[in-house]
């Protein structure tokens, strides 16, 4: 987009503002600098607490973003710093961009979610996740009472899907903290957990675990296998590919930290050459198909659309693709839950027909985990469109079969979409 000489609606500073910034709103994401100097304020004081002083608070967050951010996208971020709100306003209505938000357009325009709208669902997924977490060790007792207490608001919700994933998202954070302050009698393999809660339990207690133990493969192998019940072990390195993709940098790592995901001044992760070859490696198949969904997953939320997560993991080696987009799908159902039936309808994305399947698999993978933590769902679901229904009796036929067998697949179907 060149600039248009004879518009006169923004002054000459205000475009070269905007061509600095080039592609940042690719490059940096749901957490570009459209997040004003006062919402960044407002994000700090929820790491900080009300004792802080909020500018001192901002300042410690800048620094950890430049620290963090590197090229064209630190530049940017240098720039909008420095803007007034008047002028980042207007940076972003000349993208198309203002307050009305992104509108429908694209090879994925069926998916469209508006901008504020999107950008809101994801910040408020990551917030909802940290909500749930305890910066502290969590006594076995509580842990169970807790846990209990989330899938209970679930089931009494009925057939709400946004109220099962706030439940879902609290189980997630409550549980990272097990893994991050690991206590002696603490464990996933414990009969008064409720059953329903120890898949995303389970997410969690990897994500945390990875976080402690600074991604060292020897001691997730042993924790997992002394602290998992078996059957769901599997969801847990899962955990481990969300925190490669939260480790990277960039804006999404700072306002993790920010939000108390993860630590504000966490060190890099593992080498990412060849999709971080040499780390994976030192898994087994089936293991580095989880991480990768992991990462997938974080991808879908660290993107401005689920066309540009779907595009990136579409960049991925080939052995990769399939559980990154399964993980960007399963992602995207969890973030717009209360848009299901509409994003279920326009799922065939034009993509390759793998790379379209996979995704499907990702949205019918997320239903049966709702079903999974809050039976009742499905059944009472009445389709309108005809690929809404198709999807929605393949999730049943699903969650029947997680019934039979008595806990679901991690993060795959028995029968998915080829």
């Amino acid at each position: 987009m060149g600039h248009d000489p004879s518009d006169t609606s923004v002054t000459g500073a205000t475009w070269a503002a905007v061509e600095a910034t080039g592609g940042l709103l690719k490059s940096a994401g749901l957490f570009s600098f459209a997040m004003s100097l006062l919402a960044a304020r407002q994000v700090t004081g929820l790491f900080y607490g009300p004792a802080a002083r909020a500018s001192d608070a901002f300042d410690d967050v800048t620094r950890a973003m430049q620290d963090h951010l590197s090229g064209p996208v630190r530049t940017a971020f240098a720039v909008g710093t420095n803007l007034q709100t008047g002028v980042v306003d207007a940076a972003f209505n000349l993208a198309g961009m203002g307050p009305r938000g992104k509108g429908p357009s694209g090879p994925t325009s069926g998916l469209t979610i508006p901008l504020a709208a999107g950008a809101t669902r994801r910040m408020s997924g990551v917030k909802m996740v940290a909500s749930g977490a305890l910066d502290r060790p969590v006594p076995q007792a509580e842990l169970v009472q807790r846990l209990t207490e989330y899938r209970d608001q679930a089931a009494a919700a009925g057939a709400d899907r946004e109220r099962t994933v706030t439940s879902l998202w609290k189980s997630e954070g409550l549980s990272t903290s097990i893994g991050k302050h690991l206590g002696a009698d603490n464990t996933l393999n414990d009969p008064r957990l409720p059953r329903a809660a120890l898949p995303i339990a389970h997410v969690g207690f990897g994500s945390g675990s990875t976080e402690a133990l600074v991604f060292d493969v020897a001691g997730l192998d042993a924790r997992f296998s002394e602290r998992c019940a078996p059957e769901f072990r599997g969801f847990s390195y899962e955990g481990i590919g969300a925190i490669l993709r939260m480790y990277e940098r960039g804006f999404f790592k700072v306002m993790s930290g920010t939000l108390g995901l993860i630590r504000l001044d966490a060190p890099d992760g593992p080498d990412p050459g060849g999709f971080f070859a040499a780390y994976l490696e030192r898994f087994g198949s089936d293991i580095r198909r989880l991480i990768t969904h992991g990462y997938g997953r974080i991808v879908a939320f660290s993107s401005l659309s689920i066309y540009d997560a779907v595009r990136e993991a579409t960049t991925f080696p080939p052995e990769r693709i399939e559980p990154a987009v399964h993980g960007a799908g399963f992602a995207f159902a969890f973030m717009n839950s209360g848009d299901m039936p509409r994003i279920l309808q326009n799922s065939a994305i034009p993509f390759e027909p793998d790379v379209r399947a996979a995704f499907q698999n990702g949205l019918i993978y997320g239903l049966t985990f709702f079903e999974q933590y809050a039976p009742g769902l499905l059944a009472g679901w009445k389709p309108t469109g005809d690929l809404e229904a198709e999807l929605i009796e393949h999730a049943r036929a699903e969650a029947a079969l997680n019934v039979l067998r008595g806990y679901p697949l991690p993060f795959r179907l028995q029968n998915p979409r080829g």
